[in-house]
């Protein structure tokens, strides 16, 4: 008898995560509120993380001179693309770019840094995303058009009209093709620009949220006291004979 043939399926091969993910991400989402007060320790831990991965890719003395600085020049360039307030040299993130003038200097004097610089910009390049590019301002633009209609200032409340969601999503892409000079194509294009901007905040508020202290003990409440077992007295042995004799069997 001829044995049977089993197909055996074929693993997908396992995606690794770059190292560099996880600070491009908190980089991108830095970006969005740079300015704002409550970002401050986000910067910090931005500043911390970024400054740690540079300090791998970057070579300090003669006996590195052998390494390129691909790597290195294309994490500076990628920082760049993902949170540009670092072209104005912010407290703290100068050495962005005073690395970047580093190596750009020698870039001219040296062909293999000339080298090095441009397979970083072709590794950036094939990072980014393929398509059309997303136009954060317009998602913007469209969320806050929806939350207007939807919720009324709080000095305008029972004087104002307002809208479910639905209808303030129509009302919301007839105002952008008349501000814009052109309405979007369906109505989904709005809703999934609502879904990005909520995305987004959740992430931020996820953020911004304060760190909780798991050691510390509970509160020693009535919830938390333990349930003292009651005396098994003579007056509940004999409830407890009556109860039983009164079951039927």
């Amino acid at each position: 008898m001829a044995s049977k043939k089993t197909r055996t399926k074929k693993r997908r091969p396992k995606t690794i995560r770059p190292l560099d993910a996880e600070v491009f991400e908190l980089a991108e989402k830095v970006a969005l509120i740079f300015d704002r007060p409550e970002a401050a320790p986000l910067r910090a831990r931005l500043v911390e993380e970024a400054g740690a991965y540079r300090n791998r890719l970057r070579p300090y003395g003669l006996e590195d001179l052998w390494a390129t600085t691909t790597k290195w020049t294309a994490f500076l360039l990628q920082m760049i693309l993902t949170c540009p307030r670092l072209l104005s040299r912010p407290p703290d993130f100068e050495w962005v770019l005073d690395d970047l003038e580093w190596l750009l200097t020698r870039r001219r004097l040296d062909p293999g840094f000339d080298r090095d610089f441009w397979a970083a910009v072709s590794r950036v390049k094939k990072g980014l995303r393929t398509g059309h590019p997303r136009n954060r301002a317009l998602d913007s633009l469209r969320f806050t058009l929806v939350h207007d209609l939807m919720h009324a200032p709080e000095q305008l409340v029972n004087m104002v009209q307002t809208f479910s969601k639905s209808e303030a999503v129509e009302r919301a892409a007839e105002m952008e093709g008349k501000l814009l000079g052109t309405r979007p194509p369906h109505e989904r294009v709005v809703y999934r620009s609502l879904a990005r901007i909520e995305k987004e905040n959740e992430a931020l508020v996820a953020l911004l949220r304060p760190p909780t202290s798991l050691d510390s003990p509970p509160a020693n409440t009535l919830d938390n006291k333990p349930k003292a077992r009651p005396k098994n007295t003579e007056k509940r042995r004999t409830q407890a004979k009556h109860q039983t004799r009164g079951k039927p069997k």
